[in-house]
This record gives C-alpha cells, sequence and structure tokens, in this order.
C-alpha cells in the first residue's frame, strides 16, 4: 500500500509540474517550487504517519517534472517518468538517506531510463519498416 501511494504521489507530483511549467508557461524553478511547498504543507496535514515521506517524494517528482518539452513531449511521457521516480524512490529508501543530491539524482536517472526506452523502441520500430522494405543483393539472396 506504501508503494502504491508513494507512485500515485510521484505521478501526480510529476505531472502537475510539467503542466504548470510547459502549458501554463510559468518555468520549471517556479513550477516546481509550486508543487513542493503544496506538498509541503498538505501532506503532513492530511497522511500524519507517512506525510514526511510524501513530500520528500513529491519534491523528487517535481524535479522530475522540470523536463524540457523536447525530451518528454507529452503527458504519457511524464507519467512514466514519474512511475519510475516513484519506484526508485522506494527502492533507494534505505540505501542513500541523508545523501545530499539523492532526490535529484533519482530524478535524473528516471528521464535518461525513460528517454533511452522510448528511443531504442523508436530505433527498433525503425529498423524493422526498414528491413520490410529492404531487398536481397547480391550473394546472401
Amino acid at each position: 500500500m506504501n508503494t502504491l501511494l508513494i507512485i500515485c504521489t510521484a505521478i501526480v507530483a510529476g505531472v502537475a509540474t510539467y503542466i504548470i511549467a510547459n502549458n501554463f508557461n510559468k518555468g520549471a524553478v517556479l513550477a516546481s517550487a509550486s508543487v513542493t511547498l503544496v506538498s509541503g504543507i498538505i501532506f503532513p496535514y492530511f497522511f500524519p504517519t507517512m506525510g514526511t515521506t510524501l513530500m520528500v517524494v513529491a519534491a523528487c517528482a517535481s524535479y522530475g517534472g522540470m523536463v524540457s518539452r523536447k525530451n518528454a513531449p507529452s503527458l504519457i511521457d511524464m507519467i512514466m517518468i514519474s512511475s519510475i521516480i516513484g519506484l526508485l524512490f522506494t527502492l533507494t529508501a534505505t540505501s542513500y538517506a541523508g545523501v545530499g543530491g539523492r532526490l535529484g539524482t533519482i530524478a535524473a536517472i528516471s528521464c535518461f531510463t525513460w528517454i533511452g526506452v522510448r528511443n531504442s523502441a523508436t530505433a527498433a520500430t525503425r529498423a524493422r519498416k526498414s528491413d520490410a522494405y529492404s531487398k536481397p543483393v547480391g550473394v546472401w539472396q
């Protein structure tokens, strides 16, 4: 249950940051700061036992939401990046506790992971299409 709540929080915070930054043209820094501020006020109040963890997850996802529209052109991309952020946060919760830069590193790794997966899928699709249109040439017919 906690993992699902963490991933859902990451998705909502990442998408909110992305929408504020790109659709409302407020800039990535203001969008991230707004989401982090609101989550810092709301989560400890509504979730007394887990509020601080959810607040940190929302801050981490807001860093991921700062990705440019060139690298994440759609909301589906941002949802996938945020899901990876929630998953990585859960997996590394006890590993690097107290290490500076952990949240930004998780956000960057999540963005790079999704961009790599998307680009690999695109390249594989292109390769399959080009193989279908190629004609055998030479001795290897």
